[in-house]
């Protein structure tokens, strides 16, 4: 029981460097083993212990309605719509990160139970305690490996896709009606996250609908991954990117759309006197939520 207890210590820490970066000392080169269909299965079972995306922004909703209720009143979302996005966005990563803790904690007991022959026969191989965590570490490093790449892809994903979560529930929270495409819609809107208030309208009466794409951060090939806007669409880009240069903002101009983003953000010179960049607190009102 001692030795499974230092084993798992041994991991946590080995683990741990690994997802921050560090320096690791029982770090192996970064080539790709082929795993065994033991290894698979414990990576899968880990993986299972993740929510669903809907799952852990109820959670993020339910805490932040315990901690700050306020945040959560129709009144205050309509007219704090930025904040609200943001904090729900921030709960609901920390809550996944720490349920990623766990993927990772389920995959080191799963493994420890099944190699417990080896970790025996390490521990009379090594008599020096380095050179025994060492070998433990070696043997484990292709799971994590594997495990740490596909949560590094995972996070971006689920980190956008929350995003879009977000602003679907809070624009039904203060009553505006909004819609995700779906089927024939999803071919025809293809890039478009939400329609306002909803497919049919999008697709039968655009000049009365409002489309918009959810995206987190802006990055280097933003714009292959926002609508391409037809002559009748009203395009609203939302983000909660930390910045915005004036040549990208002038992109998006040119794309004849509309950015919202952190309030603050607004404020700074570049960005103060462009119409077509404003606060994400004003997108309850450009949909009608005041009318």
């Amino acid at each position: 029981m001692a030795k499974e207890k230092r084993v798992k210590k041994t991991l946590k820490k080995f683990v741990s460097n690994c997802l921050n970066g560090g320096s690791i000392e029982y770090k192996e080169p970064t080539h790709y083993k082929e795993l065994t269909v033991r290894e698979e299965k414990i990576i899968y079972q880990a993986k299972a212990k993740v929510p669903s995306l809907q799952d852990i922004l109820e959670l993020a909703i339910k805490k932040v309605k315990a901690k700050s209720p306020n945040t959560i009143k129709i009144s205050y979302i309509k007219n704090h719509f930025s904040e609200c996005a943001f904090l729900l966005e921030q709960t609901a990563f920390s809550i996944y990160l720490k349920f990623e803790e766990k993927m990772f904690i389920t995959a080191i007991d799963q493994w420890i139970s099944q190699n417990k022959d080896v970790l025996e026969k390490l521990s009379k191989k090594h008599t020096n305690p380095s050179d025994f965590a060492r070998d433990v570490c070696k043997r484990f490093y292709p799971i994590v490996q594997k495990m740490e790449f596909e949560s590094a892809q995972k996070r971006k994903a689920r980190g956008g896709k929350t995003f879009e979560y977000i602003i679907e529930y809070l624009l039904l929270r203060i009553g505006i009606k909004c819609q995700r495409p779906a089927k024939k819609a999803r071919k025809v809107l293809k890039r478009v996250d939400l329609v306002v208030p909803n497919q049919d309208i999008a697709m039968t009466r655009p000049d009365q609908a409002y489309f918009l794409s959810c995206k987190r951060t802006l990055r280097e090939r933003w714009k292959q991954t926002i609508p391409e806007r037809k002559p009748s669409w009203r395009v609203f880009l939302l983000t909660l990117d930390n910045s915005l240069p004036e040549e990208k903002a002038n992109e998006i101009n040119t794309l004849g759309m509309i950015i919202y983003l952190k309030d603050e953000l607004k404020e700074e010179n570049h960005l103060k006197d462009k119409g077509w960049v404003r606060k994400l607190s004003e997108l309850p009102t450009d949909l009608g939520a005041n009318k």
